[in-house]
């Protein structure tokens, strides 16, 4: 090899690790230093225009722009618009007290205290941004309503100038987010779908290759059903955007409720897989295990899973050729078993059959709607209903214990103020309703709570520093941008990273409250102190709060998220309508969703709720489609017999007693046995009758699994039963 060929060899690999290099910046670095450029655009924009006219907290407006400051547009877009109508709420209910109780601080205090709890508990009750939008009225009556206390001639001036400066932070914030390099919320729905797809595709092929129900998908579902509630999330601010995820938002809701289905019925299928390899049934599970296999070569393009909508067309092909070919693969199977197996072995062999039959349905429905991802939907009734949803499902008693504690946190920092005459006692009950209503939602608010007060230390000295060392030598406002940039330029990349994400948001919301940036700066070393050990105190015995009362990682809250699942199972059983699927499925995960369990790793407690979300759907799917062919069934008698066989999985349900779950049982296997006797069940289409026997044997067989959250906690329930007795 000549010199020549080596040196162009040489700069070939140079280019190549340049070219690399480049796109790892583009994908990686870039946004963040976009968004931080946005960022530090949109606050100079509110300073400019805060002062321009003659606000007296130019500040407000620029941490109005800290908060609602997001990375896609239509996020920015969302949160403005609640931080915009709560606060004008809590602007409205601060005029309506103060013009009642003017003259009665107590009255006033009182009925403020009142608000704060009931908005607080409105936090609790909604989700996303509409719970912001409690926040807001809550603390907005705090900033406006307690200076009325001393100078209620002043409250009409406090308001309509919060308002005003509110207003210029979210139009700095929406413009900037709009206009300059517009990041579009499509962009990341788009990706999180793609990404989605291409994991579950390599999880069913590698399940292939482990033993059914070893756990090993087990986290994979869990996270799963974690960006379900993600994806959701983006999707209620895709409303406000001008891009095609406001166009697509009921496929993208139909998408998701068509992958949860999917998950939900591979999950089942696997846990029927382990159920007959533990029980010694390896013949039927290997059979069921041979005609799934083929599903490994449909799921690959080019040996790898689908990247986009393109590439999946591919797989839909595949999986519909598959789908084909199943019924001879299972006839196959069924007439190498016929002789060789008894009637629950069939039974077996049968049920795995069915479900494996509707986990391919299931997997043909995904994979059309995903390929038509790309085409816009009409707003019809069909797939309005077929697209998930959220419904509002709470604890009252959990949400009455969050309002006593955000009423509490007010009282106590209330009546500090009163006794001390503290001048920063208004800053102190400010921030201390702010974090007591802020983090009531936080899957973890003690910890939130630590991180936040770290950021406010932090805050703490750059605002010192900033105030008594950098602002006295500005001169002009392009002095005083140079000045902040750096500053501003920390905070905003702290934000960014996810390790330091509350603790990012924490010093720039509190570095931009005690900075000097008013309309008449003045230096006062001992106010400043006493602001920062306001906002100190507040923050501590907000985290004292939340350990007195932490609604979200007891134990007590995860076994009234358990019960109120396994009420679902009831409304199931019982509901003289049958409850459609998606309905089952958006209640089950919207509880389970306000502990945060699926977006986070999962502790050893609330892995029980997990499970109880997992066995919910597992049972409810069984229900919901015995209760259909029932529909078909014209005999009384044998109606009957069902009727009460779902009466006794209901009462199971409602308390997991070992007698309950024995009465379930027999039940079940009575009915199943009379099955091949009963003149009127032997009358019925085959289909019906298949599909009868199919799924009372997999709740049979669900129930009687020693492994399931059902199983194990009944002795649990049963011994606390007798100890309370």
């Amino acid at each position: 090899m000549n010199s020549a060929s080596i040196l162009f060899n040489g700069k070939a690999r140079a280019v190549a690790t340049a070219k690399s290099v480049w796109r790892d910046w583009l994908r990686l670095d870039a946004p963040v230093m976009t968004y931080v450029a946005k960022v530090l655009l949109a606050e100079i924009m509110a300073l400019w225009l805060s002062l321009r006219f003659e606000f007296d907290q130019p500040r407000t407006a620029m941490m109005t722009v800290a908060i609602v400051m997001q990375s896609r547009a239509g996020m920015v877009f969302s949160k403005s618009l609640y931080r915009f109508l709560g606060t004008l709420v809590g602007v409205v209910v601060s005029f309506v007290l103060v013009s009642l109780f003017a003259q009665e601080p107590i009255l006033f205090l009182l009925c403020m205290a009142a608000w704060i709890g009931f908005c607080t508990a409105g936090s609790m009750v909604f989700r996303n941004n509409h719970a912001y939008g409690f926040v807001l009225a809550g603390y907005t009556l705090c900033i406006v309503g307690l200076p009325a206390v001393a100078s209620p001639s002043q409250t009409f001036n406090i308001g309509t100038t919060r308002i005003s400066e509110i207003l210029i932070g979210l139009l700095s914030a929406s413009l900037i987010s709009d206009v300059v390099f517009p990041a579009r919320l499509w962009d990341v729905l788009r990706d999180a779908v793609r990404h989605r797809f291409q994991d579950f595709s390599s999880m069913l092929r590698e399940a292939l290759g482990t033993e059914a129900g070893s756990g090993a998908t087990r986290p994979a579902l869990t996270r799963f059903m974690g960006d379900i509630l993600n994806l959701e999330t983006f999707r209620a601010s895709a409303s406000l955007e001008n891009d095609p995820s406001r166009l697509r938002r009921l496929r993208l809701g139909q998408l998701n409720s068509g992958f949860l289905a999917v998950a939900t019925s591979y999950h089942a299928l696997e846990r029927l897989l382990y159920r007959q390899q533990r029980n010694g049934r390896l013949e039927v599970a290997a059979a069921l295990k041979t005609c799934y296999t083929p599903m490994g070569d449909a799921l690959v393009v080019e040996g790898r899973s689908a990247r986009n909508e393109l590439e999946a067309r591919k797989i839909t092909s595949n999986i519909k050729l598959y789908a084909e070919a199943l019924p001879g693969h299972l006839a196959s199977a069924r007439n190498r078993l016929q002789n060789r197996l008894d009637a629950t072995a069939q039974l077996d062999f049968e049920t795995g059959a069915e479900l494996l039959t509707r986990f391919v349905d299931e997997l043909k429905t995904y994979l059309s709607i995903y390929t038509a991802l790309n085409r816009p939907v009409a707003t019809d009734r069909k797939v309005a209903g077929q697209a998930l949803s959220l419904r509002m499902h709470f604890d009252p008693l959990a949400v009455a214990l969050s309002g006593l504690r955000g009423a509490l946190s007010l009282g106590l920092l209330a009546t500090v103020w009163i006794i001390t005459g503290w001048p920063s006692g208004v800053e102190a009950i400010t921030l201390g309703v702010v974090t007591s209503t802020l983090f009531a939602t936080s899957p973890s608010p003690t910890h939130t709570i630590r991180h936040f007060i770290i950021g406010v230390i932090i805050a703490t000295g750059m605002a010192s520093a900033f105030d008594f060392y950098v602002l006295p030598q500005v001169h002009g406002f392009a002095m005083l941008c140079m000045a902040l940039v750096p500053w501003l330029v920390i905070c905003a990349w702290m934000t960014t990273l996810p390790s330091l994400a509350i603790i990012g948001t924490s010093t720039f919301i509190n570095f931009l409250s005690q900075v000097g940036l008013t309309s008449a700066y003045s230096t006062d070393p001992v106010l400043f102190s006493n602001n920062a050990i306001a906002d100190l105190l507040a923050i501590a015995l907000s985290g004292v709060m939340y350990a007195l009362i932490d609604l979200s990682n007891s134990r007590w809250s995860h076994r009234r998220i358990a019960k109120a699942l396994r009420r679902l199972m009831v409304t199931a059983c019982r509901e003289p309508l049958i409850p459609s699927r998606y309905r089952l499925e958006g209640d089950a995960l919207d509880l389970v969703q306000r502990l945060g369990s699926l977006q986070r790793k999962v502790s050893a407690q609330e892995k029980e709720a997990v499970d109880w979300l997992l066995s919910t759907l597992e049972i409810g799917h069984a229900i919901i489609e015995l209760r259909k062919q029932m529909k078909e069934l014209t005999d009384v008698a044998l109606l009957a017999r069902l009727n009460d066989c779902l009466d006794r999985i209901a009462r199971l349900h409602e308390t997991p007693t070992v007698v309950n779950h024995d009465n379930a049982v027999q039940a079940i296997a009575s009915i199943l046995h009379a099955m091949e006797d009963i003149p009127a069940a032997m009358a019925l289409p085959h289909a019906t009758r298949h599909q009868l026997n199919t799924m009372l044997h997999f709740i049979h067989d669900a129930l009687l699994d020693e492994e399931s959250v059902l199983y194990v906690s009944t002795p649990l329930i049963a011994e606390e039963g007798s100890n309370a007795a």
